[in-house]
């Protein structure tokens, strides 16, 4: 069965909770039984001391160690005595009306009054709970009193040594044990237990409430980011996902935002691309069309001028074509372009001897400049430099009046190369120039469509230049007109 996100983010939660709540409960059970197993060796090591203090004070009474060398007392009657006169309960004794087994009548202690009894020292056990676990042994380490001693692998007996005037008479000992079953140190166990096993029960539906509001709380969240990216990939880029708050989601939901964005931009180029190439495409075969039907009708004769005009419209819309294709491809990949050495002055000398004539003949003068240069080598792709480089020239001799100044200057720094081609006025408004490159801009589009400009050349030379891991960039040059700067490094890095 496929989990859904709300089902995994509960589970987790939940479990996570469980796991948190029953270690809890693991450790307080721990804590709480060896709390509880100290406490009662706290209790036996009290009463045992009590019990040494109690016998060895009987034993100062009853003679003290002379009696007992003399063989007037015993260690062992001693502990009988203490026995008979409920000091130390035992599982015989007959209780009083105060809870205590009567004491022999004739036995009186000196700080007992007529019709007193002494009561056992503090920490002496109930009935029924001291004598059946001591035991007793004499200075030898033989047992004269209690219960038979448990095995070796039983539980350790606590053990007390008994003094009188500094000599060590005997042994005490005392069997350790656990709650007694029904007792009140069981009940107070097992309520404790019980209560520790409601808070995991509390903690744990506690916990899956929590659950299920976080997870609740989570996928509405990214359902709703669903829903929005959904709707972008049927095409719909206007919607927006929720991206209020500061957390990852949120960062997610702006992303997308971003991301609808980028794609409607992406989509209003991509239709006015069509528009403005259909249009630029309309333009040289409406002219066309019109000079064949001209010729067909006989309106204009077919001579060479007529033949030469639609050579010239024909190599327009070659080269708009071409433009076009490059700039497509660009966008899919990496221009396409063919590395191989070539030295620079030369490139930019055949392309400013090829465009001298036309300069010359639309009233500009060019002046080259290359420096101390003579040939710097370089790794271009030579084809598209020059076509490059003509673009530029192109552009100059389309938007420069004449009489007019066209400069071509080329610098090294470094491994680098910068080309600049400025012209004399007019100049380019400043708003302008930074869409310069944009494909299909125009300043003046009724003027760039009579001189033939297809708003293609410069966008085709930012290309040109990024592919040969360059840059290149426009602004108003010293001569009145434009500047355009290229940054080429003298090795282009290879695809």
């Amino acid at each position: 069965m496929k989990l859904k996100l709300f089902h995994k983010l509960f589970l987790l939660v939940a479990v996570t909770g469980l796991i948190a709540s029953l270690a809890m409960a693991t450790v307080m059970a721990w804590n709480l039984s060896r709390g509880f197993a100290d406490y009662l060796d706290a209790r036996d090591a009290e009463t045992l001391e009590a019990y040494v203090g109690l016998i060895s004070q009987e034993l100062a009474e009853q003679g003290g160690i002379e009696a007992l060398e003399a063989g007037q007392i015993t260690l062992k009657s001693v502990h009988g005595d203490m026995v008979r006169e409920g000091l130390i309960p035992s599982r015989t004794s007959t209780l009083g009306p105060e809870g205590r087994p009567p004491r022999r009548p004739d036995k009186r202690f000196p700080d007992e009054g007529p019709g007193q009894r002494r009561p056992p020292p503090r920490g002496i056990e109930p009935p029924n709970f001291l004598a059946p676990r001591l035991l007793l042994f004499d200075a030898s380490g033989e047992k004269i009193a209690g219960p038979p001693p448990p095995q070796k692998d039983g539980p350790k007996m606590m053990a007390r040594a008994i003094t009188l005037n500094g000599e060590n008479i005997g042994t005490a000992k005392i069997i350790p044990h656990g709650p007694t079953p029904g007792g009140v140190d069981a009940r107070f166990l097992r309520s404790q237990y019980v209560n520790a096993a409601l808070l995991v029960v509390a903690l744990m539906v506690f916990a899956a409430l929590a659950a299920w509001g976080f997870a609740r709380a989570g996928t509405r969240r990214l359902a709703n980011m669903e829903s929005a990216t959904k709707e972008i990939a049927n095409g719909n880029f206007n919607v927006r996902a929720d991206s209020a708050g500061t957390d990852e989601v949120s960062t997610m939901g702006e992303n997308i935002n971003l991301m609808a964005e980028s794609l409607a931009r992406s989509d209003q180029a991509r239709r006015g691309w069509l528009a403005e190439i259909g249009h630029e495409l309309r333009t040289p075969l409406t002219v066309l069309r019109g000079e064949l039907d001209a010729l067909k009708d006989g309106i204009r004769p077919l001579d060479q001028s007529a033949i030469t005009s639609l050579q010239e419209e024909t190599g327009r819309l070659g080269e708009l074509i071409e433009d076009l294709h490059f700039m497509a491809v660009s966008d899919l990949s990496d221009a396409p372009s063919t590395f191989g050495p070539y030295a620079a002055v030369k490139l930019i000398e055949d392309v400013t001897e090829r465009f001298r004539p036309l300069l010359l003949k639309a009233g500009l003068n060019m002046r080259v400049n290359l420096g101390h240069q003579t040939s710097l080598p370089v790794i271009w792709d030579g084809k598209r430099i020059e076509h490059l480089l003509g673009n530029l020239l192109t552009n100059a001799l389309r938007y420069t009046d004449a009489p007019g100044m066209i400069q071509i200057d080329l610098k090294r720094a470094g491994d680098f190369v910068t080309i600049s081609v400025a012209d004399s006025a007019p100049g380019v408004p400043a708003g302008a120039i930074s869409r310069l490159f944009e494909p299909l801009f125009r300043i003046d589009e009724a003027r760039d469509r009579t001189s033939g400009g297809s708003g293609l050349g410069l966008a085709v030379c930012k290309t040109i230049a990024e592919a040969h891991g360059g840059g290149i960039s426009a602004r108003i040059s010293n001569l009145g007109g434009l500047l355009i700067e290229l940054n080429l490094p003298l090795e282009a890095p290879q695809p």
